[in-house]
């Protein structure tokens, strides 16, 4: 793992980036249009999204496999735990906010492929979630190397 952790790393970096660049401007940007763009706004909208919905879940899952891959470096039995030492703790926290994030994203592509409209808080609320919830990874996973 040490000989490609380097490239994996850069990897799941990338994916992150794309993937909080996205929500960002889904959260900040796109709320912001609706009153300037008026009746364009949807269609917009839908334009950007229709594309982004080809990318983001393959980016999704390459945060994932990579993070895993990368996650034994962290915690486990060669690395003596999983909430023994500071730096275990706040990158298990980590791990908690990207599994749910990455639950509440299966439980709505599920109800699409069922062709069924997800619950109404998760339609207008998990990408808000997701961009606290990223930028609480992205901070913890700089503060897991200074504490």
């Amino acid at each position: 793992m040490q000989t490609i952790y380097p490239y994996v790393q850069l990897i799941h970096v990338i994916c992150a980036i794309i993937f909080l660049g996205f929500i960002f401007f889904d959260v900040v940007i796109f709320s912001r249009l609706k009153n300037v763009l008026g009746s364009d706004f949807e269609r917009v909208k839908s334009a950007i999204s229709s594309k982004a919905i080809k990318i983001m879940p393959i980016c999704l899952l390459l945060l994932f496999l990579t993070g895993g891959m990368m996650m034994s470096t962290w915690v486990g039995s060669k690395a003596g735990g999983y909430f023994n030492t500071p730096l275990q703790q706040v990158f298990m926290l980590k791990v908690i906010l990207a599994a749910v994030l990455g639950c509440g994203v299966i439980f709505n592509l599920t109800h699409r492929a069922l062709g069924k409209q997800p619950p109404k808080f998760m339609r207008e609320n998990l990408h808000k979630i997701a961009f606290v919830f990223g930028f609480i990874i992205v901070i913890c996973a700089k503060v897991m190397f200074l504490v």
